[in-house]
């Protein structure tokens, strides 16, 4: 379990864009928490400010984190963020396991 990646990934939409920022983030719940290797992916809204989220991602290891970059429904994420991203600001903290 040394090897064992944790993120914590804060996401905050752009004005007027949450909800279907929302939508989308909860598309890749359920398949993601399908994944070789996913432990846990859990995604929250901020109670107090409703453009706000937070990902609680553990993944086995690098490689399963890869696969799940990979992922075509993470890949078309990626894709409708190009096309006009709704997000304003992304903060990605990476953990690792010390014991």
């Amino acid at each position: 379990m040394a090897d064992t990646i944790v993120l914590n990934v804060h996401i905050e939409a752009k004005e007027g864009r949450q909800e279907d920022l929302a939508r989308e983030l909860q598309a890749l719940v359920a398949p993601t928490r399908l994944e070789i290797g996913c432990l846990t992916y859990e995604l929250h809204r901020d109670p107090e400010d409703e453009r706000k989220f937070m990902f609680y991602e553990q993944f086995e290891d690098q490689q399963a984190l890869d696969a799940h970059l990979a992922a075509p429904y993470f890949k078309r994420f990626v894709d409708y963020r190009e096309q006009d991203d709704p997000v304003l600001g992304q903060t990605v903290t990476r953990w690792n396991k010390l014991i």
